[in-house]
């Protein structure tokens, strides 16, 4: 959901000055997996359902921002029956009481979003008519005014904490983009709370809109970082070392830790937390939702780091997250995945001898009637691609040179491969089909092998079959590596390593991994 307008901020921006050295950070976290008045997950045709991940989403925010040095005493942790209105608004005030002028006040929310029908003043949606809301524990589908925190209200909320910094964090539907089809059945659970026809009367206590969505951006103090582009998209719990979780939140606790410190200067821009969002959770979820940060990203600084970050856990070694829809393929390790209700990595639905294979996104893979066990190693080394993203180097850049679709054989399709920096400009590009073969695509022996122009280097190609869902690999390092490329040679036209084999050939330091993914279909 946009608080604030979408113009005209950047000349605003560019004129504050970067954060004092002394000025105190102050954080609320929400959580809500548990509502009051929904279903236990499956809920019932018709019914809202609970949530998974929110819960585990504010904890990890939490504990991030207290290895920060952020202020965030227990009280304003807000989980399931705790993350009331009531005690969001008491937390805010709490906040605004105690913290001093250029201060900085960072609130992230992860529950179900949802959009109202406008019934009075401001109607300032005139695209649609519908206002954008986040719903607490105890939102009520009988009076849908209770237990909900419109667009306009919390921007009159904004509006009147002007003397400090804000950083709003939005894991929630309709918090402010799809144009490939998916199968929304097999995917996790979204946080789409639906439309609502709230009463015409306002309840005791409730906020007064002012002016609404002005279409200004005239809060030059507040940082939105939004889960999605745009007002109508949804958004997707996903899973993170076996535990389901919103990709943005996931990211932004990493971002709180040093992650999205680029520049190594012990605090992260506007510029930087956008960059490092945008690349990690528009590559975890497919291309199939793209954060948006308001104002755009530039120099200002956001968060000031602690000086000496505690050591990040090591990575939980976890089994593939599976759902069977059906009867199981034949030929599957039990060691190798484990068995969920929501948020899988994978999805096996029986169709009478094969079985319809479709990715955290709703995205299918491909058909199989055998060689299950080939889409757990994909599954498992895309986790290992995924992961190996280095925080301290800026992400590759890919520019499609087709559209975000389902492409049918026989169209032509190409990508933009641009190096992350001046000194990390030599390419290592693969492709992990649908069937979870490696395919090496640069430097094939014989093929030329100098550092990529930093202006990127074109691949183009026709699409052939066999069809499906394949993800292409970019990888540039500050040297030529010899040891990826020997893996590369070793797994060529096989399927990818079940180990770790690729997971250490990604990991030299002075490399960078940029991914896509690419679907296709017969016509």
């Amino acid at each position: 959901m946009s608080f604030i307008s979408k113009t005209a901020a950047a000349a605003l921006c560019l004129a504050i000055a970067a954060m004092p050295a002394m000025a105190k950070q102050w954080g609320m976290v929400v959580g809500v997996d548990d509502y009051k008045h929904f279903q236990k997950f499956p809920a019932p045709p018709g019914e809202l359902s609970d949530l998974e991940g929110a819960v585990n989403d504010a904890r990890r925010i939490a504990g991030a921002m207290r290895q920060t040095g952020i202020d965030l005493p227990d009280h304003r942790i807000l989980l399931d029956g705790r993350a009331t209105l009531e005690n969001f608004l008491k937390g805010w005030n709490e906040m605004l009481a105690n913290a001093e002028s250029s201060d900085t006040i960072i609130v992230s929310f992860s529950g179900h979003g949802a959009q109202e029908r406008e019934i009075d003043e401001p109607f300032d949606e005139t695209t649609d008519g519908l206002d954008e809301t986040i719903m607490f524990h105890e939102f009520d589908p009988r009076n849908p005014r209770v237990g909900r925190l419109s667009d306009d209200q919390l921007r009159d909320m904004l509006v009147k904490a002007s003397a400090f910094r804000i950083i709003w964090v939005m894991d929630s539907c309709h918090s402010a983009g799809l144009t490939r089809q998916v199968n929304r059945e097999n995917m996790g659970l979204t946080r789409n709370g639906g439309i609502w026809d709230i009463p015409i009367e306002p309840i005791e206590g409730e906020i007064k809109a002012g002016e609404g969505d002005t279409g200004k951006d005239d809060l030059p103090h507040v940082t939105q970082i939004l889960a999605t582009a745009s007002e109508d998209r949804l958004v997707t719990e996903t899973r993170f070392d076996g535990k389901a979780h919103g990709a943005l939140s996931w990211y932004f606790a990493e971002a709180l830790t040093g992650a999205a410190d680029l520049n190594g200067d012990k605090s992260v821009s506007r510029s930087e937390i956008a960059e490092y969002l945008q690349d990690r959770v528009f590559t975890h979820m497919n291309q199939n939702q793209q954060p948006r940060i308001l104002p755009r990203g530039d120099s200002q600084a956001l968060l000031s780091l602690v000086p000496a970050p505690q050591p990040k856990p090591k990575p939980k070694k976890g089994a593939v997250a599976v759902k069977f829809k059906g009867a199981k393929p034949p030929g599957l390790d039990h060691r190798s995945y484990v068995e969920v209700n929501t948020s899988p990595s994978l999805v096996f639905e029986n169709k009478g001898g094969k079985w319809d294979v479709f990715n955290h996104t709703g995205d299918q893979i491909t058909t199989i009637d055998k060689g299950a066990q080939r889409l757990i190693s994909r599954a498992k080394a895309l986790d290992h691609v995924r992961k190996a993203k280095k925080p301290g180097i800026p992400p590759v850049v890919v520019e499609a040179l087709h559209e975000n679709k389902v492409v049918p054989i026989g169209e032509r399709v190409g990508y933009v491969f641009k190096p992350p920096a001046e000194d990390v400009r030599f390419l290592t590009l693969f492709n992990i089909a649908s069937d979870g073969t490696l395919q090496y695509l640069h430097p094939v022996p014989g093929s030329k092998d100098d550092p990529v122009d930093m202006r990127g280097v074109r691949v183009s190609f026709d699409v052939v079959a066999p069809t499906g869902a394949d993800q292409i690999v970019a990888v540039f390092c500050k040297r030529p590596p010899l040891d990826l490329r020997k893996t590369m040679h070793s797994f060529n036209g096989k399927t990818v390593p079940r180990d770790d084999t690729l997971k250490v050939a990604l990991q030299s330091r002075s490399c960078q991994v940029g991914i896509v993914g690419l679907y296709t279909k017969a016509r």
